[in-house]
Parts: C-alpha cells; sequence; structure tokens
C-alpha cells in the first residue's frame, strides 16, 4: 500500500479540486482505485504504488488547471484521467 500527500493551498483551492459534491475525487478514486482524503489543507491519496502516482498526476494537472483560474468540471477531469 502506498500513499502520497499533496498540500492545498487554500479551502477554495481544496473545493475546486474535489469538485461539485466530490465528483472530481470521486472519479479519480473510482478510474485509479485509490481513496482519497482530505485533512488539514493536505491531500492523501493512497492505493497501489503505480495507481498512487497516476493519481498523483492528474490531482497535480488539476491543481494547475485550478491556478490558471479554470473550472474543474467533470469533462475537464476526464481529459486529465485520459
Amino acid at each position: 500500500m502506498a500513499e502520497k500527500c499533496i498540500e492545498l493551498d487554500s479551502v477554495e483551492i481544496a473545493a475546486a479540486v474535489f469538485g461539485n459534491c466530490d465528483r472530481n475525487i470521486r472519479l479519480l478514486e473510482k478510474e485509479f482505485n485509490v481513496t482519497v482524503t482530505n485533512r488539514d489543507g493536505e491531500l492523501r491519496i493512497s492505493g497501489e504504488a503505480e495507481d498512487v502516482m497516476h493519481a498523483a498526476k492528474a490531482v497535480q494537472a488539476m491543481l494547475t488547471l485550478s491556478s490558471r483560474g479554470e473550472a474543474l468540471g467533470e469533462q475537464n477531469v476526464r481529459y486529465i484521467i485520459d
């Protein structure tokens, strides 16, 4: 079991990454077979090492998009996953 932690700079960023009703995170969890939790401004991804690595890359891409002011809708998240 592997784990990766990613710091989230603000509540707004966390909200954008998680998406409406946590939709974005549920999508990541399903696609990569990982568990994602948010504690104290830190995103924790756990699962098999390779799955965690891919999910972490997807989260980083989501953070990059979000920092550019782009909305993280399901379409963008699916694009990142693919």
